[in-house]
């Protein structure tokens, strides 16, 4: 028996690591192909106004194939792990019940005994081979574990809740000799910025493409954290303030924001579960949304999301504009927010976000 137990500790070993990097080909493969099946079904406009949608269909195919492989190969693996399992395990069984039928001949074992040793033979195999399965699967979760490690091992938000405790800050921006990089030895995004946004004052920051502009909006909005300087609300160090009180009084629209699958009311209040269509609406009209909402056969309960949606790139960022008024903001930060809006439309929201007195 513990002759059988070693082979079998011996063939799980053997047979570990082959089946380790097959099964992670498959992992890469299978997330692969899903990966291109939704960035096929997401860009399919661009495909096809390129004739590329053969080209698309056989990448998708070639990386459906390779995923198949590995599925076919972990398979065999397994197959081949079986028929050893059997063919040792069969074998010390055969062994173990002749050599005992052999005693009983001789007369030096009872029938009851015969038995008894061949029910705890059974015993000790089903036990000992389940502890070796235990300790491959235990190794094989370790490969899993490793495609989230980067996710899982990640630092929470610092500074969440701050120290200070008082009223709410007046809604003015001060940015100190702020710099930032995105890891050590990278060139510097941003070097040395300071500027102060009064409140009440509108500020536009006008650069080039490329320039940092997206990433100063995320270090304002504490999204990102400084390498260097620091980033004041109402005079108070954001961290002492603390992330979700500071995310509390201020609200933003960036460039890759997304519409979450739901209704429109459920997009603009962001699934308040005390909203109310009045309070919907009153933001809707002041985003210079709500004609063309009402106009829909289904209204507010049009029904959108970030995979397929009716609405036009100058809605869907009227949308995500009623969205951050919903919160009421006192400071309010927009990344290229009106890029997609005609000029008339990119007035009106101008004036009537100006008349709400919004720091931004």
């Amino acid at each position: 028996m513990l002759a059988a137990f070693a082979v079998y500790a011996l063939l799980r070993w053997g047979i570990f690591r082959p089946l380790r990097r097959v099964t992670e080909d498959h992992l890469v493969y299978a997330a692969r192909q899903q990966s291109d099946l939704l960035e096929s079904i997401r860009g399919m406009q661009p495909l096809k106004l390129a004739n590329q949608q053969d080209q698309r269909r056989a990448r998708y195919a070639n990386t459906l194939v390779d995923t198949t492989q590995r599925e076919i190969a972990i398979q065999r693996w397994n197959i081949a792990f079986q028929a050893g399992n059997g063919l040792v395990f069969g074998a010390e069984r055969v062994l173990v019940i002749g050599l005992a039928a052999l005693l009983v001949l001789r007369g030096e074992f009872s029938v009851g005994m015969l038995v008894a040793f061949v029910a705890y033979a059974d015993q000790f195999t089903q036990r000992a081979g389940n502890l070796i399965d235990h300790w491959n699967d235990f190794k094989m979760l370790g490969l899993h574990a490793e495609r989230v490690a980067d996710i899982a091992l990640t630092e929470p938000e610092a500074q969440l809740h701050g120290t200070y405790t008082g009223p709410d800050p007046e809604p003015r921006l001060e940015v100190k000799n702020l710099s930032f990089r995105y890891a050590e030895g990278e060139p510097w995004v941003i070097k040395d910025c300071s500027f102060s946004i009064e409140p009440g004052e509108s500020v536009a920051i006008a650069a080039p493409s490329g320039t940092g502009k997206t990433t100063l909006a995320k270090l304002v909005l504490g999204l990102l954290e400084p390498t260097e300087g620091t980033i004041l609300y109402g005079g108070i160090d954001l961290r002492a303030l603390g992330l979700a009180r500071y995310r509390s009084l201020v609200a933003a629209v960036m460039q890759d924001d997304p519409l979450f699958a739901g209704s429109l009311a459920d997009n603009i209040s962001l699934f308040d579960p005390d909203t109310t269509p009045l309070k919907v609406e009153a933001v809707a009209r002041q985003a210079q949304i709500h004609n063309e909402i009402i106009a829909m056969p289904m209204g507010y309960q049009t029904l959108v999301g970030d995979m397929g949606s009716s609405l036009s790139g100058g809605q869907k960022q009227r949308v995500l504009l009623a969205r951050a008024l919903y919160r009421k903001p006192r400071f309010l930060v927009l990344d290229e927010a009106t890029s997609h809006l005609d000029v008339a439309n990119e007035h009106r929201v101008n004036a009537l976000v100006q008349q709400l007195h919004i720091t931004r």
